[in-house]
């Protein structure tokens, strides 16, 4: 007989597979339209509020949709949590970039080693809000 802590440890690693999976999804979707927008302008914080921006309508869906199995609850609640925890783990993205890119220099190499460092930073506090505030069953 499976004992209900196993159930919870296969359940809680599922989530953090998905998790995983949709976050290097949107992670993709942020390097594509960070890159578009550092190049035209080179403009770093600029280039990294447009790509959070474009891969967090990919992210609140597909977390909503397929992580977290939220679907059942009303979006218009868990919108305004997501915007405050992706507000908070972003700003370390960015920050952490920014300290990063002042370490390096200024091209688009160092500019791309600077935004996954802020990634590294930014997903675990994402996803512990994710799962016990945003989408909390």
């Amino acid at each position: 007989m499976i004992a209900i802590k196993d159930i919870t440890k296969h359940h809680l690693t599922r989530k953090i597979f998905l998790f995983c999976i949709t976050g290097g999804i949107a992670t993709l979707i942020d390097l594509l339209f960070f890159n578009i927008f550092f190049i035209t302008t080179s403009m770093f914080v600029l280039s990294r509020i447009g790509g959070i921006g474009f891969s967090m309508i990919f992210n609140f869906s597909s977390n909503r949709n397929i992580t977290f199995k939220a679907k059942n609850k009303k979006a218009h609640n868990q919108i305004w949590k997501f915007v405050i925890v992706y507000a908070i783990s972003m700003s370390a993205n960015v920050l952490v970039g920014k300290s990063v890119l002042f370490l390096l220099n200024d091209s688009l190499i160092s500019a791309n080693i600077a935004a996954i460092s802020g990634f590294l930073v930014s997903i675990p506090i994402s996803f512990i809000g994710l799962m016990f505030w945003v989408f909390k069953k």
